[in-house]
């Protein structure tokens, strides 16, 4: 290997998307920590079938496989592949689509735990009715990587191996405050604009208030980061139980005062006064924390500062990167 290099890493996802450009939240992900793991002294590829995966392991020699989201377009066969060659590799499943699957007399959305368009299922506090035992006996034959301790709560209760629990990080120093009007602003943000993301039920929160809301969505991750320097409020409207959540990380970074419904990634995010989580699809309890918000400067700014210094002590490149190095490490002795 040459001098200077720790390890070579491959990532597998079924997606490309180079840095800055649009795409979800897990091909953030995957950018932020390629970076972060550059920085350590890495070498990383990411991989997304555009060469055959037998080639990319021949050329890259990769000591290490992080496989991401592939069962949609690729299917489970490069995760098969790996294993039959002896390839290390851990998965990091970023949804619940091994336990959780389309059920027509459920009226199961499917992966995110939902029924009747975008109520949670049982299996949010209990059991899925719609269970797929096969797919999670072949996923727990890898090592597997959850995002955050109460989406790993999630996967053991459903019989799912989580052997690594590893919560992102982002650029502080790209998402970094920046100037503020004094008319206080709120801003939300989804890739994808479904309804479990919960933006209608902003909509409806902030109805009668006087008050409105931009909303980002289908541009580019620099456009984002510079449009949320500008915000005094973000609200996190997802109503599905978010495997972390990068969008309310990168607005916590920027000092931003943020609100959240009470699902998995917010609630491993926002605590000790880092910003406020109220009741799941509780349009009241939205308006309330809102307004709160609006009214009460200090408040605002000091529940930002508060959430800047958390994102700068835990979920920065560096402390993600660092969390990243020991499962990979891990994973080569096993």
């Amino acid at each position: 290997m040459p001098e200077g290099i720790k390890m070579r890493l491959i990532y597998l996802h079924e997606h490309q998307s180079a840095p800055g450009q649009g795409g979800g939240g897990a091909e953030s992900f995957l950018q932020d920590q390629m970076q972060a793991l550059n920085r350590l002294g890495y070498q990383t590829l990411w991989w997304y079938n555009q060469m055959p995966l037998e080639q990319a392991i021949a050329e890259f020699k990769p000591d290490v496989a992080y496989v991401g989201t592939i069962h949609t377009q690729l299917g489970l066969w490069p995760v098969e592949w790996l294993r039959k060659n002896k390839i290390p590799h851990v998965w990091a499943i970023m949804d619940y689509y091994p336990f959780c699957s389309f059920s027509d007399g459920l009226n199961c959305t499917g992966r995110m735990m939902l029924v009747d368009g975008d109520k949670s299922c049982p299996g949010v506090t209990g059991l899925c009715p719609s269970t797929r035992p096969n797919m999670v006996e072949f996923v727990n034959q890898s090592p597997v990587m959850a995002l955050n301790e109460h989406t790993a709560d999630i996967y053991r209760r459903h019989g799912m191996r989580v052997d690594y629990v590893v919560e992102l990080g982002i650029d502080t120093d790209k998402f970094c405050p920046g100037k503020r009007s004094d008319h206080v602003s709120i801003y939300t943000s989804s890739a994808w604009l479904m309804p479990h993301k919960g933006i209608h039920l902003l909509r409806e929160a902030l109805d009668g208030t006087g008050l409105g809301f931009e909303q980002i969505s289908g541009v580019t991750r620099e456009h984002v980061c510079q449009a949320i320097k500008a915000a005094h409020i973000f609200v996190f409207t997802s109503v599905y139980e978010e495997t972390f959540g990068l969008s309310l990380c990168e607005n916590m970074s920027t000092g931003c005062a943020c609100v959240a419904f009470d699902v998995a990634g917010a609630r491993a995010q926002i605590h000790s006064g880092t910003g406020i989580l109220v009741e799941n699809r509780n349009v009241n309890a939205l308006r309330n924390a809102i307004l709160r918000l609006v009214n009460d400067k200090m408040l605002r700014e000091e529940m930002g500062e508060n959430a800047r210094q958390h994102v700068l002590y835990d979920h920065s490149l560096e402390a993600m990167g660092k969390r990243l190095e020991s499962v990979y490490q891990n994973v080569i002795s096993r």
